[in-house]
């Protein structure tokens, strides 16, 4: 007689159950190799600080060092480029003390108290380690003297006048009147315009012979636009009208030159004939 047949049946869960078997090996290495990496992590981060922070001891060390040890005192202020400034003028002006730390100074600051001196137009101020400091300044040059409201300012030959004139200032220069308070007030650019063609106007004088012996004294700018030059100690005037400066300069000259070889001596020179613009009429003195 035959035995019966046995079936054996699996259900989801002895399935579960195999595979749960199955995959507990692989989940004890992964927690394994999460601690390693943490490990690893906390071992970087711990290297990582320390260094950080032996960096920031050293960097505070040699900051200290810096600020505080006398190799690094200034004891030497050079100065280039200046004429009428002193270098002891140029140090006070930069509020540098002698003997203060180097690494202390606010050089940008130090070239912002120099520019306040309307003599300098530029300025740097550089450290020269360990102990000395550069200044380096430019110079405004002044070409004539203007009159703004019966007081006199020294001119830049770029026309800006950038200083009153005071006890010690150079004031050998020629003068430009006619220019007003009122008239920058209500127009600067154009009255600068205006300081400037007196200057232009000194300038082309400059270059004739005549003003050798005859230097000029002062440049007069009419409302109405009309230039006048006045020249030499007998103060010869020449009366220039609106354009054509170089032109009436030559002109000027030679009718100087015939007159004094005749013996007499001119008072005022007419050069503003806009009808005529050739001819020239001379009042004697």
């Amino acid at each position: 007689m035959r035995a019966p047949d046995e079936s054996f049946g699996f259900g989801d869960d002895g399935d579960a159950e195999l595979e749960a078997d199955d995959e507990a090996p692989s989940s004890a290495s992964g927690r394994s190799a999460a601690w390693a990496k943490l490990v690893a992590a906390l071992r970087l981060g711990f290297g990582v600080a320390l260094v950080v922070g032996t960096a920031v001891s050293v960097a505070y060390s040699v900051r200290h060092y810096a600020l505080s040890s006398p190799r690094f005192s200034v004891q030497e202020v050079n100065l280039q480029g200046g004429k009428r400034v002193s270098p002891e003028q140029a140090r006070d002006q930069a509020g540098v003390v002698l003997g203060g730390n180097i690494f202390a100074l606010d050089t940008a600051l130090c070239e912002r108290k120099l520019l306040e001196n309307p003599w300098i137009s530029q300025a740097r101020v550089t450290r020269d380690l360990p102990r000395s400091l550069r200044i380096e300044i430019k110079e405004r040059e002044p070409a004539a003297l203007a009159v703004f409201a019966e007081r006199l300012y020294l001119v830049t030959a770029e026309g800006e006048p950038f200083k009153e004139l005071s006890p010690g200032d150079p004031a050998d220069f020629p003068l430009i009147t006619g220019v007003s308070i009122d008239g920058i007030s209500r127009d600067r650019a154009r009255e600068l315009d205006r300081v400037r063609e007196g200057l232009e106007v000194l300038e082309l004088y400059g270059r004739v012979p005549l003003s050798k012996s005859q230097p000029a004294q002062e440049v007069h700018l009419a409302d109405a636009g009309d230039v006048v030059l006045t020249a030499g100690k007998e103060g010869i005037t020449f009366e220039l009208g609106r354009d054509g400066y170089r032109r009436k300069l030559l002109m000027g000259e030679q009718v100087v030159g015939e007159m004094r070889r005749k013996g007499r001596s001119p008072g005022i020179v007419f050069l503003d004939n806009t009808a005529h613009p050739e001819r020239v009429v001379v009042r004697m003195r």
